[in-house]
């Protein structure tokens, strides 16, 4: 178990926010292979407050899904204040400050990564958004803007002087994007420099390596974004792997089963042709690494008619499958 404030988590496993994957379908999907915390996907908010459609859609939480967090981001104290509230209205256990975000649409208006540049802008938004609502809040930072502006430590300062209760960590630079090697020793200096939960972030892609973060940085969590596309099930190998049980590898019929299950929601939640058209990454994401992928990924990226999508992944799973037990 895991106690972040006055929430206890059932493990110290999280799902990353990831813009445009981790939708309430992904995140109950994740949830139900044990993962225990799952995260909205980052929600701008300005756009919230303006009442998109589709921003406020980001905000729908599934009862199988909690407790749930959202994460917000945004660079104006009062606006991130108000969106907190609606945040917590909405149903969600726990709060997330997007401080991280590498983006450059997200980072030139000076949210994300962005705001890690201006320690007192950081300060003045945990403050107005702690003072929100009564959930515990947390905040996801990276190492700093580039190598010479590695700020983490200052900026996790100012947010437990601020009544944060913890703090997610992705162990790269702004500039460093997803380049290079995630550097975990930056996690392990965090965790001895601040009494707040601290949560590892980068590189965390199978079970071994999250047991090796948890391990030689002292962190308190690991959460894990790229590494659960189209694995949804690497929390279930990671809890399997920590209670010393067989850890669980699933079958080419069982990831068809998964996939249909996936496509049959997303066409429910979103309709036709997008809820097809969000699904053709997960495609991409489920098939990676098994034989002839490739070919797989680049029939099925054009189809839009579903008999034809069902046809093509029955055909190239159930040849995996007849293949395997050869």
């Amino acid at each position: 178990m895991l106690k972040i404030g006055n929430l206890t988590l059932e493990n110290n496993l999280m799902l990353a926010p990831l813009a445009g994957i981790t939708d309430m379908i992904f995140r109950v999907y994740a949830k139900r292979y044990g993962c225990g915390l799952v995260f909205s996907e980052m929600i701008n908010s300005n756009s919230v407050l303006h009442g998109g459609v589709k921003t406020l859609r980001k905000m729908d939480l599934h009862p199988e899904e909690q407790p749930v967090g959202i994460q917000l981001a945004g660079d104006d104290p009062h606006i991130m204040a108000d969106a907190a509230r609606m945040a917590y209205n909405a149903g969600a256990k726990i709060l997330n400050i997007n401080m991280g975000c590498p983006s450059q649409s997200v980072t030139k208006t000076k949210a994300g990564c962005a705001l890690m540049n201006d320690p007192l802008l950081v300060q003045k938004i945990i403050r107005a958004v702690h003072k929100a609502t009564p959930l515990p809040l947390t905040i996801k930072i990276r190492l700093g803007w580039d190598d010479l502006h590695m700020n983490y430590l200052e900026i996790a300062k100012i947010a437990e002087g601020e009544g944060c209760v913890g703090i997610i960590m992705h162990a790269r630079t702004k500039v460093d994007r997803f380049r290079g090697e995630a550097r975990w020793a930056k996690i392990k200096k965090l965790k001895e420099n601040t009494s707040m939960v601290v949560i590892g972030n980068g590189d965390v892609t199978d079970a071994f390596k999250a047991k090796a973060m948890l391990e030689e940085t002292g962190c308190d969590g690991v959460m894990i974004g790229r590494g659960a596309q189209g694995r949804p099930w690497l929390f279930k190998q990671i809890l399997g792997m920590q209670n010393k049980e067989n850890v669980f590898e699933p079958t080419p019929h069982y990831i068809k089963n998964q996939i249909l299950n996936h496509l049959e929601w997303s066409l429910e939640r979103y309709g036709h042709p997008e809820g097809i058209i969000l699904m053709r990454k997960h495609f991409a994401w489920y098939s990676q690494g098994l034989p002839h992928s490739n070919v797989f990924r680049k029939n099925i990226q054009t189809i839009l008619d579903l008999s034809q999508i069902h046809e093509m992944i029955h055909q190239y799973f159930d040849t995996l499958e007849v293949t395997k037990a050869a």
